[in-house]
């Protein structure tokens, strides 16, 4: 009784408001989750830590999801975010921000190395190939937008990459709140 009534206090936009749930696209070979993460709590990880102001600035204005992969196949999975591709709905183009970019960035404001391995340590790797039953997991960065969009994704499977291709849908991704 207590929660519906809880429930029913909340208006519309309070409930719009709140952070985009986690997606997870899941098969007998792979499974796949994206947990949107929002400006104030990647800044709040990274002040934890220690960087500079002038560093957590430049998270708050990417869209930040934290990627969860488990391979379970028998045999080898190919993770490549060249595969990746974003969409937004509206027909756009939404383009990952590598970790080139990401170093471009910190080296132009002089951010020490050791706060640079720590942001790098934190993202998804580009290329991994995984062994049966192995996970991995780290972020993946996307300019903010207030637009929703679509994750396209293809991984490869064998030894030689030569298995068949795993194809990944997910629509309706959001950017979590808070923006810059």
């Amino acid at each position: 009784m207590i929660l519906g009534l809880s429930l029913g206090l909340l208006s519309p936009a309070v409930l719009q408001a709140a952070t985009p749930a986690q997606q997870v696209f899941e098969t007998k070979a792979l499974k796949l989750v994206l947990i949107p993460r929002s400006a104030q709590q990647m800044a709040a990880f990274y002040e934890g830590r220690g960087f500079p102001a002038e560093a957590i600035s430049q998270t708050r204005e990417a869209c930040f999801f934290t990627v969860g992969l488990h391979n379970k196949t028998q045999g080898s999975l190919w993770l490549d975010t060249a595969n990746w591709q974003f969409q937004t709905d509206d027909g756009g183009p939404l383009q990952a921000i590598s970790r080139e970019a990401w170093q471009q960035r910190w080296q132009a404001m002089k951010l020490p190395l050791a706060y640079q391995s720590t942001f790098r340590w934190t993202l998804l790797p580009a290329e991994l190939d995984f062994q049966p039953d192995e996970r991995e997991g780290g972020n993946i960065t996307l300019p903010r937008t207030d637009k929703a969009f679509t994750l396209k994704a293809r991984f490869a499977t064998g030894k030689d990459r030569q298995g068949p291709a795993i194809h990944v849908e997910m629509k309706n991704l959001r950017c979590a709140g808070d923006s810059p």
